[in-house]
């Protein structure tokens, strides 16, 4: 029998949390909630949840203050969570990300689209879990892990181990928006008080090497960088 994936919700709104219950249950899932986030941690860590959905304005502890609780927990810092806001603006966005969520929903939301995130996520995760070659291919680009190369179109192209390090970042996030704190922080170490103009003069270098590849790092005004896939 195949277990079904488990959801764990954060929210101390009543009617949302039954709204979800109703919808998530319908569509397979087994799900979970926590409406006080004090409990939120002990709670989550028994059911072991495939992801967790986190609302981010809630009393006391607000969501933001739980996702770093839950990055820094050894049973928890690898489960992917979507965080819900009423919040509108960038800047909240920008935060949550920056901080460890894996996507973001503005409240009032889809339901509909909520299940396809959470499914998006879920595949994107096992399909990296899954993947045991040392190559990542994308567009007409070819990277390998273990002689730290990389090819366009059969050609060899040659990037510095930083270059290197950074494009192999964008690739296994291919489609998600990446701020310059999660560049320095994933690509170089640093701390987030480190001079970003880093990144903006990498990123131009690596834009140019893969003009030919097929693929494209687009600016996201006011949020950071992702890697897509040109529309021929």
């Amino acid at each position: 029998m195949t277990s079904r994936i488990r959801i764990f919700v954060v929210d101390d709104e009543k009617d949302l949390t039954d709204l979800l219950h109703y919808q998530l249950g319908k569509e397979g899932f087994e799900v979970k909630f926590a409406n006080n986030p004090f409990e939120a941690l002990g709670k989550a860590r028994d059911f072991n949840p495939d992801l967790i959905i986190l609302d981010v304005m809630m009393p006391d502890l607000d969501g933001f203050q739980l996702l770093r609780m839950i990055r820094s927990d050894n049973l928890l810092q690898k489960v992917p969570v979507i965080m819900l806001t009423a919040k509108s603006g960038v800047e909240h966005r920008i935060k949550g990300l920056e901080q460890g969520a894996d996507d973001y929903l503005g409240k009032p939301f889809d339901s509909q689209e909520l299940v396809l995130r959470i499914r998006s996520i879920l595949k994107r995760l096992a399909d990296q879990t899954n993947d045991t070659s040392s190559r990542i291919m994308l567009g007409k680009l070819v990277l390998d892990e273990e002689d730290h190369s990389i090819s366009i179109a059969g050609d060899k192209i040659d990037f510095t181990l930083t270059e290197f390090k950074l494009i192999h970042y964008f690739l296994k996030r291919k489609g998600r928006v990446q701020t310059r704190d999660n560049l320095l922080l994933g690509v170089w170490k640093f701390d987030a008080e480190v001079e970003t103009r880093t990144v903006d003069v990498h990123i131009r270098r690596v834009r140019k090497k893969i003009a030919d590849s097929g693929l494209a790092i687009e600016t996201i005004r006011g949020v950071g960088y992702r890697l897509s896939e040109k529309i021929a």
